[in-house]
């Protein structure tokens, strides 16, 4: 097998060493230095064993070299009868007598039949797929994440051959054959989507542009939407007509650091487009005499701009569940103080979404000071327990179903930038201060994920994160205490998202974003 050089035993060790020498200045805990090569030695002994740490999808020879040595998936254990309607021009129901029926597209090919890997329950089904050439040979493996809303509103994640109950589909007898606009309705009347995890069928055609679908159904459903096709050519980014001008609370945590929060602020006075908002200072013990005098200047020069004081620990639950009770908005932006924003319709764009009925919190997408990729969405279960997808990625990296180019569902998106309805923050109780420092965000958006709302990670909003800059690292042995306490409350309390995150499918590796996983990942 032709292995990259990225996934050898030396990017190996010059990853051990980038953690040891310029993340912990050679002063890394012990307890973490411990976690830290449990991880290598796992990862080495991947490599032995199968020559890599992992399988590049990209990569047509270590696709078949992952099919080769890995178990299928079987999602069900019965046989369910269906009938194939394959692609005319018109849907035709006439034959169908059986409960369920798959649709399949001409070019698509399946490997099995369907009816006996569906589940007892459901109304839609929808399968893994991949290619295969002229000479059969598989590649380009599209492997999807569980039903996602509003990432079905962006381009056709599912493709052009699912199963559903004929009854269901009795609606679009008749018409001209579109299965993405039968997805959408779908969507739209609440059915009930379950994703196979498992490659059912290949499709020898490449994904395609259909914003004339999706605005079709726009058009059709009185949804007030903007719909451009991105640099891809295939998916679209959809924005929404904001309803009204409702008041924005923007809650900034912060303890001194003044010039740190003034790049902050500043970014938000001079480029935000949106006008109706409010900025929530909450002032966690500062005590240099620059910041106070700062804070007074703030707060007489702008009518909308308060400081709320916080005398307590750090706790970052309890600091920005002290801001909210301050706050008079409808939404609330979670904001970091080192943070700087880039996109000047950052609010307009998050509120768009933030005001959809289904949607719980919005995120965006920040990078370092050298432009690699600080956030692109939470994987749960990345690193073992939940960590930032494309994290340290090139700002131009090539992304896996266009999950850095269009609005797409995660698990959870980071505090360190998000919105949030007034509704559904007193519904949840605001962020869980039991967990000061780690998780807080990722338990909020769970709470939400289980309370049957969607998070949307909007990779349009651009902000720099100048991460933790006023915090510094946890090194001392309290924090590393702290941290490895709320670790372990987050495994107890999540264990079943850390084993299945709904929106990163199975056969990724955890820790290296969207790579087949190699024997049982890097966890």
């Amino acid at each position: 097998m032709n292995n990259s050089r990225l996934n050898s035993t030396f990017e190996l060790m010059k990853k051990a060493w980038h953690i040891w020498a310029e993340q912990y200045h050679f002063v890394i805990p012990r307890e973490i230095l411990k976690m830290y090569i449990q991880k290598y030695t796992h990862e080495t002994k991947n490599i032995v064993r199968y020559g890599c740490r992992y399988f590049d999808p990209e990569d047509d020879e270590q696709y078949r070299k992952w099919l080769s040595i890995r178990q299928e998936t079987k999602a069900g254990n019965l046989r369910r009868d269906i009938s194939r309607v394959a692609e005319t021009e018109r849907l035709d129901l006439s034959k169908v007598d059986t409960e369920y029926v798959c649709i399949i597209s001409n070019g698509c090919h399946s490997y099995r039949n369907l009816g006996f890997v569906l589940p007892k329950q459901g109304d839609v089904f929808y399968f893994d797929h991949d290619s295969r050439d002229t000479h059969g040979r598989r590649h380009h493996p599209v492997l999807k994440p569980d039903y996602s809303y509003d990432t079905l509103r962006s381009f056709n994640y599912i493709g052009r051959c699912f199963v559903a109950k004929t009854a269901l589909m009795k609606q679009f007898d008749g018409e001209a054959w579109n299965p993405y606009r039968w997805l959408l309705k779908l969507s739209e009347q609440k059915a009930e989507f379950i994703h196979i995890n498992e490659i059912g069928y290949s499709d020898q055609k490449e994904l395609i542009c259909e914003a004339d679908t999706l605005k079709n159904h726009f058009a059709e459903s009185g949804i007030d939407a903007e719909v451009n096709v991105n640099p891809d050519g295939v998916s679209c980014t959809v924005r929404y007509a904001i309803k009204g001008e409702p008041l924005i609370s923007i809650l900034i945590p912060t303890r001194d650091g003044k010039d740190v929060l003034a790049t902050c602020i500043n970014s938000v006075l001079t480029k935000s487009t949106y006008r109706n908002y409010e900025i929530i200072i909450a002032d966690n013990n500062s005590e240099k005499q620059e910041t106070l005098d700062y804070f007074a200047s703030l707060e007489s020069e702008h009518d909308n701009i308060h400081v709320v004081k916080v005398d307590a620990p750090f706790n970052f639950s309890y600091i920005n569940n002290r801001a909210a009770e301050s706050a008079q908005g409808d939404y609330f932006v979670l904001l970091n103080n080192d943070t700087e924003v880039i996109t000047p319709e950052w609010l307009e764009l998050m509120l768009g979404y933030a005001q959809n009925e289904n949607v719980g919190t919005v995120g965006v997408k920040l990078y370092y000071e050298d432009n690699t990729i600080q956030h692109g969405g939470v994987i749960v279960g990345k690193g073992g327990a939940a960590a930032h997808r494309w994290y340290r990625a090139e700002k131009n990296v090539k992304d896996y179903l266009f999950t850095l180019s269009c609005p797409n569902d995660v698990s959870c998106v980071t505090a360190a930038c998000l919105m949030t309805s007034r509704k559904c923050w007193e519904e949840m109780n605001g962020l869980n201060e039991e967990l000061t420092v780690q998780y807080n965000d990722v338990d909020y958006g769970l709470r939400l994920l289980k309370a049957g709302y969607d998070n949307v990670f909007l990779p349009s909003v651009e902000l720099y994160h100048y991460e933790s800059k006023s915090r510094g690292m946890d090194t001392d042995p309290k924090a590393v205490k702290r941290f490895f306490e709320e670790v372990n409350w987050f495994k107890e309390h999540y264990g079943d998202y850390i084993e299945h995150d709904p929106f990163y499918n199975d056969g990724f590796d955890k820790n290296y974003d969207y790579k087949l996983i190699a024997g049982t990942g890097s966890n």
